[in-house]
């Protein structure tokens, strides 16, 4: 998968559990500091975009904490 198709997975990931959001997601975006999820949307999050992925992310855990984009691309790319 390329790079810019993870970052519309995680986009439309976000998408799926917060309908309200409508700004521009990034790599350099921080999806819990940027207030665009917060700690339960963050983790209804990892499922749906593990669910999207039709896999599971093994550096992603319920102590996972950060939400930053390029990070949780760099993950799903090394994974991959």
């Amino acid at each position: 998968m390329s790079r810019e198709t993870l970052l519309q997975t995680v986009i439309e990931s976000v998408l799926a559990v917060n309908e309200d959001f409508d700004g521009t997601i990034t790599e350099d975006t921080d999806l819990v500091s940027d207030k665009i999820l917060d700690s339960l949307d963050s983790m209804n999050f990892l499922f749906e975009l593990e669910k999207r992925l039709d896999r599971q992310i093994e550096g992603i855990n319920e102590d996972y904490d950060d939400f930053r984009v390029a990070s949780i691309l760099n993950l799903i790319d090394t994974e991959a």
